[in-house]
């Protein structure tokens, strides 16, 4: 009886270690195998639950190059500049493409599912811990997916459905609790193509008709400020008036 009490003791901490790897592990697989993609072509739709929904075109190119389509901004980085277009204001902004600006790219949640094609370390320190949420069925497709915490408080959590045939992340779904309200941004990728062709044009910003050049100047001018002194050499510089918004706990 003794021996048989000391195997299933061993075997259920062989079950519980098997959990533990596989649920840090996945998201680690993820990350590798999404770094040793070529290039990468998808569709997206993000969803704000409660909210809007938007579709977006991305394509990414090794070694550094990436063009971000959304409706109201194309981000193309062309391995020697980032341009930003403003759709709405016709106006876009170039600076020179650095390796931490691109992957600053991919820091929002509508982008998150692509951080790791150009940094393999991508979730290392963005990710407190991860774990196994099992297999979830969406729109009539299995996923593994992974639950991560983003923040230590535990406020922000990501799930990460995985592919099992590619152990690449469709669907990315994004919960942010704080003070009693709940925002949930919902990414589902498709026609997502790894190592396909790329027409080189992709990555070549053409300015629109009637589209301008702005300063980096013009750029920061709407930004908010929160050193007095920058804000006011900033208005200085572009002859604009000064709004101070302020308050106080008494």
């Amino acid at each position: 009886m003794r021996r048989l009490i000391a195997i299933g003791a061993i075997a259920g901490l062989a079950v519980w270690v098997v959990a533990q790897v596989s649920g840090n592990d996945m998201l680690g697989s993820y990350a590798k195998s999404l770094n040793a993609a070529k290039s990468l072509s998808t569709t997206m739709t993000v969803q704000r639950i409660g909210g809007s929904s938007s579709t977006l075109t991305v394509d990414l190119a090794k070694p550094n190059k990436a063009r971000i389509d959304t409706p109201t901004q194309l981000i193309v980085a062309d391995g020697t500049n980032i341009i930003t277009y403003d759709k709405g204001d016709k106006s876009y902004f170039k600076k020179p493409e650095t390796d931490s600006d691109l992957k600053d790219l991919f820091k929002s949640d509508e982008l998150n599912l692509f951080g790791s094609f150009f940094d393999a370390d991508f979730y290392k320190g963005k990710v407190v811990s991860s774990k196994s949420g099992g297999q979830k069925v969406r729109k009539g497709v299995s996923y593994d997916v992974v639950v991560a915490s983003m923040d230590t408080k535990g406020k922000k959590t990501a799930s990460f459905y995985l592919d099992p045939k590619d152990k690449l992340a469709k669907v990315g779904e994004f919960v942010l609790n704080d003070a009693g309200a709940t925002e949930t941004v919902l990414v589902m990728t498709k026609d997502y193509s790894v190592d396909g062709n790329q027409a080189a044009t992709v990555f070549a910003f053409n300015a629109p008709d009637g589209a301008r050049e702005i300063t980096a100047e013009e750029l920061n001018a709407g930004k908010w400020y929160e050193n007095l002194g920058e804000a006011e050499a900033m208005a200085k510089k572009l002859n604009r008036p000064l709004f101070v918004d302020f308050y106080a706990d008494w």
